[in-house]
């Protein structure tokens, strides 16, 4: 049965629907906790439920055999998991995993799929992002062979921090590492040298961002071409809370 959430709609795809085709959606989605390490799909295997993040960050994630896994994107309130349904495919690509807990809005799949036939809207914004998703997979693909791995990092931690919406949240040592796909011990020297420089605090797994300027700057040109890439089709997101309080007010 359609349970009707009032609640704040602070998922962006959500937030760019017109006003009829919104309520409509939010009808049918049903407000869910998303839990540190639940995992929401697995490759090659049917979505059961759709997800539009409003705090937290899913991690996509590609398994080789006899390899580790290797995160390939993460998804916040700027998007959604189970976009491929624009394309008639119902099976989920990668696995995908909560790496920041927090809330979203959850949908079953049928249900998406008789809304994407009524909504028109609903339809162009998820093909939008679909088409964005690729393009910073396809970044994230060439930054990892081509860039060093300070760079990287600070690439990932940026990201990590807008869809976090704080300055502190848990990134351990060996999740950098996977995300990465290199050692844990090329983590803990990068990971340490930025915090020499005062760019990081970390400490058993928790970062705290302290100067995100910086970390900008240490960032590959790519962290800003899959922003600027996201802007030019979807629009700025509402300015972030935390990045706000760090820029007006300095690190804590």
């Amino acid at each position: 049965m359609p349970i009707l959430i009032k609640s704040a709609i602070t998922n962006h795809l959500v937030e760019l629907l017109p006003a009829s085709e919104r309520r409509l959606l939010l009808q049918y989605c049903e407000l869910v906790e998303l839990q540190f390490g639940a995992v929401l799909c697995e490759p090659n295997q049917d979505y059961r439920y759709l997800y539009f993040p409003m705090s937290g960050f899913i991690s996509l994630v590609s398994k080789l055999k006899d390899h580790k896994p290797l995160e390939i994107g993460l998804i916040g309130n700027e998007g959604m998991l189970g976009g491929t349904l624009v394309l008639g495919v119902t099976t989920a690509p990668t696995k995908a995993v909560v790496q920041g807990k927090g809330t979203a809005w959850r949908i079953e799949l049928v249900m998406l799929q008789q809304l994407l036939l009524d909504c028109p809207q609903l339809r162009y914004i998820i093909q939008q992002y679909l088409f964005v998703l690729m393009a910073q997979l396809s970044q994230s693909a060439a930054c990892a062979h081509f860039h060093e791995l300070d760079q990287r990092l600070a690439r990932w931690l940026l990201m990590s921090h807008d869809r976090a919406h704080s300055n502190e949240f848990h990134l351990t040592h060996q999740f950098l590492a996977d995300m990465l796909g290199v050692r844990r011990s090329g983590v803990t020297v990068a990971a340490g040298l930025m915090q020499q420089k005062k760019l990081i605090q970390y400490s058993r797994g928790q970062i705290c961002i302290i100067d995100r300027a910086a970390l900008e700057q240490a960032s590959c040109a790519c962290y800003q071409c899959s922003v600027d890439q996201y802007h030019r089709l979807l629009g700025k997101l509402a300015p972030d809370t935390a990045q706000q309080l760090l820029t007006e007010q300095g690190a804590p």
